[in-house]
């Protein structure tokens, strides 16, 4: 049973007219570093043409990753399927100062759709980014080397993991749900998209999968509605508004976990007794942990 693992990393976008977080490429990089633990799986990064040499370098020479456990391939994100449609809603001025980028956002699941293949049982999206301390706790941590390994290297990314991700898939698509009632995260798209409008429970985008075909199914359905947003609404929606519409309208292809927060117990936050908070209310690296 073979498994892919699809990510991607476009760094310091912020200021550009895709938007984006500044800064980040350290950040990218070893965190992708720590989910290569996940070595039954291979992977797959899409980059920029101006990125590439360098993530080739950082991988394949300083790291010593082989690249056929992981390839890296450059896309254009000024140019795919969404893109007209996306410029005509754009604000530019209001991109610029967003660190968040919506090509990347819909591109995840053109790259997932690409990656499907008869070769692999198994497809699932990462970001580049998910493993570091501000949502994973230090025990989780490995705070016995350098400052990257303090931040970005976790134990919780390896291969016990993924085959108990895969094993709780079963023959439907993993998410994670987080709850957004009393732990208010997000909005979502209109009503009228809904067969029954429900928001609570929001969908991330940080990492989702399972079997190809399911996983086929699912890229094709976010297409369809991303398309009718696109073409009928004044703004642009993240990719997790239009994850959250599959999830309530097609409920029966997904087998999620939830959980309630992003913080953890390691964290400090004035006023808030972080032991006692998580006590009553799960963070979402418990998500990790329980798969482990």
């Amino acid at each position: 049973m073979k498994t892919k693992i699809i990510t991607a990393i476009y760094d310091n976008l912020f200021g550009s007219d895709l938007g984006g977080r500044i800064n980040r490429g350290g950040h990218y990089r070893y965190s992708l570093r720590s989910l290569l633990k996940m070595t039954d799986a291979d992977f797959v990064c899409y980059t920029s043409e101006e990125e590439i040499e360098d993530l080739k370098h950082f991988f394949y020479v300083d790291n010593n990753v082989s690249s056929e456990k992981l390839i890296l391939k450059t896309f254009n994100l000024r140019s795919f399927e969404f893109t007209e449609k996306i410029n005509k809603l754009k604000n530019i001025v209001e991109t610029q100062k967003s660190d968040r980028c919506v090509e990347i956002q819909y591109a995840k699941f053109v790259w997932v759709n690409n990656e499907i293949t008869n070769e692999y049982d198994n497809i699932f999206w990462f970001d580049a980014g998910l493993s570091h301390t501000g949502l994973i706790p230090p025990k989780y941590m490995d705070e016995t080397k350098g400052y990257w390994e303090k931040y970005y290297e976790s134990s919780l990314f390896n291969n016990i993991f993924l085959k108990n991700l895969i094993n709780h898939c079963g023959d439907k698509i993993f998410v994670c749900a987080k709850e957004n009632v009393m732990n208010y995260w997000s909005g979502t798209v209109p009503e009228q998209y809904y067969n029954q409008r429900d928001m609570s429970y929001h969908i991330i985008g940080g990492f989702f999968g399972g079997k190809g075909e399911k996983v086929s199914e699912y890229c094709e359905l976010f297409k369809k509605y991303t398309n009718q947003l696109l073409d009928n609404e004044p703004i642009l929606y993240h990719e997790e508004h239009v994850m959250c519409l599959i999830f309530y309208n097609h409920n029966e292809m997904f087998n999620p976990k939830y959980f309630d927060i992003w913080w953890h117990e390691g964290e400090r936050i004035s006023g808030i007794d972080m032991e006692e908070y998580t006590k009553t209310r799960k963070s979402f690296y418990k998500v990790i942990e329980e798969l482990n």
